[in-house]
């Protein structure tokens, strides 16, 4: 095969153009394009004779989206670098994601949520930790949760506790959770992020029909490296969602030492209350096993400041 001026050089010959037409302009590009002519003088050897006249829009449109995306413009694929590459003989445009793209992607691979708010997906530590320079009533949760984070980053071989954030409603307690779940994502380590109540109430309507993500869900929760209980108290209690449900997944946790946290309206002690009345009345033994797992499983702190969705 030529090299690529030669083969410019050819099709210009055959096909004679006007100067003013678009495929001559499209030549044209295509000939003072450093990067294609690069790789055409690698390649010339596996290509056909006619890859340049088959694949001639496919050259243009490389250089099209390359430039796009250099100088920062609406692209086919944003995030997505356009590349070449040979395919039976022909050049193809391919399209591999960005270093930062392929960070979201990662992260995208190692963090799942079920049934949290759509802005957990935006959280973020760095941004919490400017808005609680204004605002201190948040730090001790932040700094608590930073500190889990860098542990687990660090890749420590002890044990790493979780925490229990208590707090009132629309304090931000979810948010910062989904922050440390982004974070933890975006540095490899897999994350499940689960609103307690809304699982329980989707397991009990499967009674009568296994539903296969549920239980793949139920068994993510008690191996995942770390899990992110959501708002535990809300849900109305029973014996089985205490017995079967919760506690099955924190035996799992507690014996395999995999870090654990909690968000929830209530503190420790209510918590336990909350935990020995169901149905069939009061079982302080039960809620008071229960307790101790918690409590190994995760360190109490305490989230306070201003209801933000009630300003929001």
């Amino acid at each position: 095969m030529k090299n690529l001026a030669d083969v410019l050089t050819e099709f210009k010959q055959k096909h004679p153009l006007p100067g003013d037409t678009m495929v001559a302009d499209v030549i044209q590009k295509i000939s003072q394009d450093q990067d294609l002519r690069d790789f055409w003088q690698v390649h010339q050897n596996e290509m056909k004779a006619d890859a340049f006249e088959v694949k001639m829009m496919d050259l243009f449109e490389y250089i099209q989206q390359k430039n796009a995306q250099a100088q920062g413009l609406p692209s086919l694929y944003p995030g997505y670098q356009a590349q070449l590459a040979i395919e039976k003989g022909y050049p193809q445009v391919v399209y591999q994601p960005s270093e930062q793209m392929q960070k979201k992607l990662n992260q995208k691979a190692k963090l799942r949520t079920y049934q949290v708010p759509k802005a957990i997906a935006q959280a973020d530590l760095a941004q919490i930790a400017e808005e609680s320079a204004q605002d201190g009533d948040r730090t001790p949760a932040l700094t608590a949760t930073i500190q889990v984070l860098k542990k687990l980053v660090a890749g420590e071989a002890h044990y790493v506790p979780g925490l229990y954030l208590a707090g009132d409603f629309g304090v931000g307690k979810t948010y910062l959770m989904g922050a440390l779940a982004n974070a933890l994502a975006a540095n490899q380590i897999g994350v499940l992020m689960l609103h307690f109540p809304s699982f329980i109430n989707n397991l009990k309507a499967t009674f009568n029909k296994p539903n296969q993500s549920l239980e793949d869900l139920m068994v993510q929760a008690k191996t995942v490296p770390v899990l992110i209980l959501d708002d535990i108290g809300a849900d109305t209690l029973t014996a089985w969602s205490r017995d079967d449900i919760l506690g099955v997944i924190l035996e799992y946790r507690m014996q395999n030492e995999l870090t654990t946290c909690f968000t929830s309206n209530f503190n420790l002690e209510s918590l336990e209350q909350y935990l020995a009345q169901t149905r069939d009345g009061q079982e302080p033994v039960k809620a008071a096993r229960l307790m101790q797992r918690i409590k190994y499983l995760a360190r109490p702190v305490t989230m306070a400041g201003r209801n933000r969705r009630l300003e929001s």
